[in-house]
């Protein structure tokens, strides 16, 4: 049956009683309301910094391919080899050449030759990074810019010629050189000539493979064959049409290489398969961290269920008293547990600003993009809701069953 308008009217009543009492009680301790409060804040912030950074950085990583475009794709020799002719086969330039031209889903291809050395300029050391034997394409598919100059052609055949990052020409510029392109730099005992000047780059580590282009000087991949240690394509990174499926560009790759070089151990990774493994990979984390902020909210509702007992302890005769005049157990358990409600929903409200607090400020630090989870706020709450209603529960039981004619005695 449903409840009438003056059950229904009562049932408030007592309710609105309660919860005075429950605050009144709250204010008379203070030193231990104050010590709760600080507890939940404590296990709530926690959850909610670690589900906030976790979606953070999961929304920065795919912030970073986005920057990329999906449709790159990364192509190198596999490590896992198994026969002397897998380890003995490698990626031939006239191949790598010719993946984007007679590959239908791949748009342009850049394959590298990568070498390591010092740079020097004038009589100085002006840098010591990578020097990567590239294409043209090499420079649209990596998203690079030109700052003066231009970029390696794919007319540069064996020429001696070369594109330094920024920060290979700012050295170069300390040296004394006001404009370096049509200057000399010495690399692995080489003299080259500028004929390009890059744009910083900013760094991205969302793909397997790193351009580390301020630190690098380009040269034709015709030339790097000759002078670097080892002349042998270690990445090609490609673009796929737009449209085509990033299962289909990868099986087209694989069939490419496999006719032109039946031994070789491919790997091919495309960036919306690397999307899927980071978005897995950061649940887990996500999921790993929550669990680790619920251990001090764990905490914190022990805590409260200790404040909870002690008060019960030291209010028997009031408990006493109210039972004496006609209170049910009923009423003397819901007093209690809205007491601990109050308390862990006001430390869930005071944790979750703090939560968020701390969240803006390690964005700060880190030059992260801030975000506001709406779920670990709402589970923050809900959490708190929860800790007061399951810890506050024994207290409260154990108030509703104290024996008034007990209670009157004393201690």
């Amino acid at each position: 049956m449903t409840p009438g308008p003056r059950a229904m009217s009562r049932a408030f009543t007592i309710l609105a009683a309660n919860t005075r009492e429950a605050a009144d009680s709250l204010r008379r301790a203070r030193l231990r309301t104050v010590l709760g409060l600080v507890g939940i804040m404590i296990g709530i912030s926690s959850v909610i910094t670690m589900v906030s950074l976790g979606e953070i950085v999961k929304a920065q990583a795919r912030k970073e391919f986005e920057a990329l475009g999906t449709d790159i794709l990364v192509v190198r020799k596999s490590f896992e080899v198994s026969s002397p002719e897998q380890r003995a086969a490698v990626v031939e330039r006239e191949d790598a050449v010719a993946l984007a031209p007679e590959v239908a889903s791949i748009a342009e291809a850049a394959p590298r030759i990568s070498g390591h050395g010092a740079f020097r300029h004038a009589g100085r050391e002006v840098g010591h990074g990578a020097i990567q034997g590239v294409t043209e394409s090499f420079v649209s598919v990596n998203r690079l810019s030109v700052r003066t100059g231009r970029f390696i052609s794919d007319l540069d055949i064996n020429r001696t010629w070369c594109v330094v990052g920024a920060d290979i020409a700012a050295a170069m510029r300390e040296a004394g050189t006001d404009q370096p392109v049509g200057t000399l730099i010495e690399a692995e005992e080489q003299l080259l000539t500028v004929v390009g000047v890059l744009e910083p780059h900013q760094e991205s580590y969302a793909l397997p493979v790193q351009v580390e282009a301020n630190n690098a000087v380009f040269v034709p991949i015709t030339t790097a064959a000759r002078i670097v240690n080892n002349p042998e394509i270690d990445v090609i990174v490609a673009r796929s049409r737009a449209g085509v499926h990033h299962e289909t560009v990868a099986a087209d790759v694989r069939a490419f290489f496999q006719a032109r070089a039946p031994h070789l151990p491919l790997d091919v990774v495309t960036a919306k398969e690397l999307i899927a493994r980071m978005e897995s990979q950061m649940r887990l984390l996500t999921l790993l961290l929550a669990a680790v902020g619920s251990i001090a909210l764990i905490v914190g509702g022990i805590g409260i269920m200790n404040i909870m007992l002690v008060s019960v302890a030291e209010r028997r005769r009031e408990i006493a008293i109210r039972r004496a005049l006609g209170a049910r157990q009923r009423d003397i358990r819901s007093q209690f547990l809205i007491e601990s409600v109050i308390l862990t929903m006001t430390g869930g409200v005071l944790g979750v600003l703090l939560g968020l607090v701390a969240t803006w400020t390690v964005c700060r630090f880190t030059q992260w993009e801030f975000l506001i989870s709406g779920l670990s706020v709402a589970s923050g709450l809900g959490t708190a809701t929860a800790v007061g209603l399951f810890f506050g529960f024994q207290p409260a039981h154990q108030a509703s069953r104290l024996d008034p004619i007990v209670g009157l005695q004393g201690e």
